[in-house]
């Protein structure tokens, strides 16, 4: 399964886990500019970064628990469900919630990184 393949499969919220992401990308992009080439070491927006990681992780909790209770529901309501199609739903059911996590992880690592870099360069830390 390719990317693409995945992203579709796990469900209108990977967009916006998607989105959240690059949201972090963007603000990160932006603080390296002013670091390397306005060499100004502040921490606004730098919050952004984790609070974008921990949004995208949320969602994707939010987006699994929401396709389980549908499945769910759909399961009661059919007579006869195959355990094979039970488990290739509950699989899926984990793609947004993978995704949403992975989007934390790297902007976990991109705001500790960058922190550091900051309170080491500011003014007064010499």
């Amino acid at each position: 399964m390719n990317f693409l393949e995945f992203h579709r499969a796990g469900g209108p919220y990977m967009g916006i886990i998607s989105f959240m992401g690059l949201l972090v990308l963007v603000i990160a992009g932006i603080k390296i500019y002013q670091m390397v080439a306005l060499k100004q070491y502040n921490q606004k927006l730098i919050g952004l970064i984790r609070m974008g990681g921990s949004f995208a992780a949320a969602l994707g909790v939010l987006s699994q628990i929401i396709g389980i209770v549908q499945a769910l529901e759909a399961i009661r309501a059919a007579a006869d469900i195959s355990p094979e199609m039970v488990m290739g739903g509950a699989i899926v059911s984990f793609y947004s919630t993978i995704w949403g996590l992975t989007v934390l992880v790297f902007s976990l690592l991109i705001y500790y990184v960058l922190k550091e870099v900051i309170k080491q360069k500011m003014p007064g830390n010499n």
